[in-house]
């Protein structure tokens, strides 16, 4: 299906042949492991006031909303565990779909929705400059001393080369702008964008208008979407490119595109920020599995993988060494591996001189509730609904896909998300988890999206699906909801 007439789709859809009349053993199992795990992450949020914020820094925005309507919004929402309730609930939102006009138009609703974001976005924007390296961007991108102004980062190249410019030649001449206005005005051109590309996504992936909402929900509803709330940082831009690969390589699995596009998709991505290097074994994996099907021949896989990478890494160098900020810069201050240069997470001792940046050891119990934390904040069903799953999958011995294209593009999600995942454990964050939560944030987006990926094939029984989804991105806005809102309040930087 290449057109989007989700009118037409919602009329001749039929589940999956595993659905049958009565839910089974395993997806009744699946759905009482949702609720359960809904309603702990419900209590954490309650509990969050008397938890230490060192501990349980991921819970600490629900904090800061008035006591009596944090109270009333968790209780609220515990209720959708009861089937009674999650049905009534249901009923109204399946009213809600059937009376939307123009089903057959899905871009342009997509657009609207996109479109509508936008002010959401500006609204409830970040209001300080606390986190990551965002104080520091304000002020090196826009320094007095010509000379002293930061252009060319090796860290970021593209997006600070943009962000930059952008600064010098238009926002700051034409509008007055500081450099933390640029980065939030991109930030929300980015979000909206994010959405129009999430919601077409979604809506191909999705093999009905339930499955496709749910798979939208929950990503929208991931905490790392505070990136596209007038976000000051440089992570910004490569989770819009990250969708948008995600798309691509889907298409190319679909045998639509050549694997060519999505190839060049994450070179582009690694060019804004090179923390996406780590996402190429996902990427091999998509080349090999064309490779397999047919759809491209041994040599041009092998021309695909490298070539584009290989140009656009030559164009970046080209651009950094016009900037006079070349390979003596790469391997000089701006190295990879932050103030201290250490790209990893020690593993058996803290080098005392750089213990400012070295805030624990690779296997140590701070490490692991800091990651933790982490995971919670960018999304908190992001890893417990893949270990959910995998637990059922193997309990009760379950197949997951049908078809060829699903598993591949079920393998290559997995070995991308897996990568990332990797990477958020490994990599040292200079500042602890917390304060380089962003950093780590693209991540969610890629193994949220594949845990949805798993739970509609897991839940072929609609009813257990719309009570399952309809919980799940319930908390995950509420959870989200408190932290976006958190952002809105002025904090000192450090």
């Amino acid at each position: 299906m290449t057109q989007l007439d989700l009118g037409k789709f919602a009329s001749t859809y039929r589940p999956v042949s595993r659905a049958q009349s009565q839910p089974s053993e395993a997806q009744i199992w699946l759905s009482t492991a949702i609720r359960v795990w809904s309603l702990g992450v419900l209590t954490l949020h309650l509990a969050a006031v008397s938890l230490p914020q060192e501990s349980a820094w991921s819970v600490w925005p629900y904090t800061l909303l008035p006591t009596w309507l944090g109270w009333l919004l968790a209780l609220l929402l515990g209720s959708l565990t009861i089937p009674a309730v999650s049905e009534f609930v249901s009923t109204g939102l399946a009213r809600c779909w059937h009376i939307v006009p123009a089903k057959h138009a899905a871009r342009r609703w997509f657009l609207l929705i996109a479109l509508l974001a936008g002010p959401l976005l500006w609204l409830a924007r970040l209001r300080h400059l606390r986190w990551g390296d965002s104080y520091l961007l304000s002020v090196a991108l826009s320094y007095p001393d010509p000379d002293l102004r930061v252009i060319y980062n090796w860290q970021a190249p593209l997006t600070v080369f943009l962000h930059q410019r952008l600064w010098q030649y238009v926002a700051q001449p034409l509008l007055g702008w500081p450099v933390e206005t640029v980065y939030a005005a991109v930030s929300i051109l980015c979000g909206v964008i994010f959405v129009y590309v999430l919601l077409s996504f979604a809506a191909r992936l999705g093999r009905d208008p339930l499955e496709a909402a749910l798979l939208a929900g929950l990503v929208l509803s991931t905490g790392s979407v505070q990136l596209f709330f007038g976000y000051v940082e440089n992570y910004v831009v490569i989770s819009l490119l990250l969708v948008v690969m995600l798309f691509l390589a889907w298409r190319a699995l679909q045998g639509e595109l050549s694997p060519l596009w999505p190839v060049l998709g994450l070179s582009v991505t690694n060019a804004f920020h090179p923390s996406t290097v780590f996402l190429w074994p996902g990427m091999l994996s998509l080349i090999w599995l064309c490779w397999r099907r047919g759809r491209v021949s041994f040599g041009g896989a092998l021309l695909q993988a490298g070539l584009p990478p290989l140009l656009i890494a030559g164009a970046v160098f080209a651009l950094m060494e016009s900037g006079g900020h070349g390979t003596t810069a790469l391997l000089g201050q701006d190295r990879p591996g932050g103030g201290d240069g250490v790209w990893f997470v020690p593993l058996f001792e803290i080098d005392p001189e750089w213990a400012r940046y070295q805030p624990y050891l690779m296997f140590s119990p701070a490490h692991f509730i800091d990651w933790s934390n982490l995971h919670f904040l960018i999304s908190p069903y992001g890893l417990p609904l893949l270990i959910i799953e995998l637990a059922a999958v193997v309990w009760f011995g379950l197949s997951l896909f049908e078809t060829s294209p699903e598993r591949d593009f079920g393998v290559f999600l997995t070995m991308t998300a897996s990568s990332y995942l990797l990477f958020t454990w490994i990599w040292n964050p200079d500042y602890g988890a917390r304060k380089d939560w962003d950093l780590f944030a693209p991540a969610a987006f890629v193994y949220t999206l594949l845990a949805g990926y798993l739970l509609v094939r897991l839940l072929p029984d609609r009813s257990q699906l719309r009570a399952g989804g309809l919980l799940v991105v319930a908390v995950s806005l509420l959870h989200t909801g408190a932290w976006v809102y958190t952002n809105t309040h002025f904090f000192p930087h450090d």
